[in-house]
């Protein structure tokens, strides 16, 4: 096994009880969503649905909390003391989830922050779970703009496999194909001088960063990936770096 192998697989051994609850998070959430409209907007060229109405429409997400919750504690991702904390804490899970959707940045205080990764967990179930009735690739393949043709988020993840360049939604996991080679916030062009490059071998991904608007992008190839959780888990430390450097996903 190569050493990012080795890495994905420490990683996805860890968060195995935070992705069996995510699986069951979103087997057992219904979304409430016209599909066919849905699937008409995207063949118009307009995203197929309003994450937010999306996420509120599954209703009170108590229970799925603790269940993410409980897992992450059995990950050794949280402490007993601070699994207490969080519920003692008795945030509000919509705001949580929906701020997630929104781009709101990391809080500072310990607490909200893992709760915040909690909610990730569960806002990913349920959009992965709209997307899924929504279709597959094939319906948005003649998708040309950058923003995900689903949900309407940000890719966060840039997978190659020779000449294929795929973009990965960053909140419902859509894939579609990249519209450019530049840069996809301002069109820069896939040059030394427009696009910085920084590799980090042990994970297998490229850190992209556009020094005209300041956009980043992770890279790697389509290769040994693992399932996204694990994936975005063994990259956070690259997205703390983007972050220290003012860049913006």
């Amino acid at each position: 096994m190569s050493r990012t192998g080795s890495v994905r697989s420490t990683t996805a051994e860890q968060l195995a009880p935070v992705l069996r609850a995510h699986a069951e998070v979103m087997r057992g959430v219904t979304p409430i969503l016209d599909v066919q409209h849905a699937r008409s907007r995207v063949q118009g060229g307009q995203v197929a649905y309003d994450a937010l109405p999306v996420i509120r429409s599954v209703g009170d997400l108590g229970a799925e909390f603790v269940r993410i919750l409980d897992a992450f504690e059995v990950a050794g991702l949280v402490s007993n003391d601070e699994r207490r904390d969080i519920l003692d804490a008795d945030f509000d899970v919509d705001d949580l989830v929906c701020g997630w959707f929104m781009g709101d940045r990391v809080p500072r205080d310990t607490m909200r922050r893992l709760a915040q990764q909690v909610a990730m967990v569960i806002g990913n179930a349920i959009l992965l779970r709209a997307t899924s009735l929504v279709g597959g690739p094939e319906l948005w393949c003649d998708w040309t703009r950058t923003e995900c043709p689903c949900c309407g988020s940000s890719p966060d993840l840039l997978l190659t496999d020779g000449a294929l360049r795929t973009l990965v939604c960053a909140r419902c996991d859509a894939e579609w194909r990249a519209p450019r080679d530049g840069c996809l916030g301002c069109d820069a062009a896939a040059t030394p001088l427009q696009m910085a490059r920084i590799a980090n071998a042990a994970l297998g991904y490229d850190l992209v960063m556009c020094n005209d608007c300041g956009r980043f992008m992770k890279e790697r190839s389509r290769r040994e990936m693992a399932e996204l959780l694990v994936e975005r888990a063994t990259t956070a430390e690259l997205d703390r770096a983007a972050e220290l450097r003012g860049l913006r996903i």
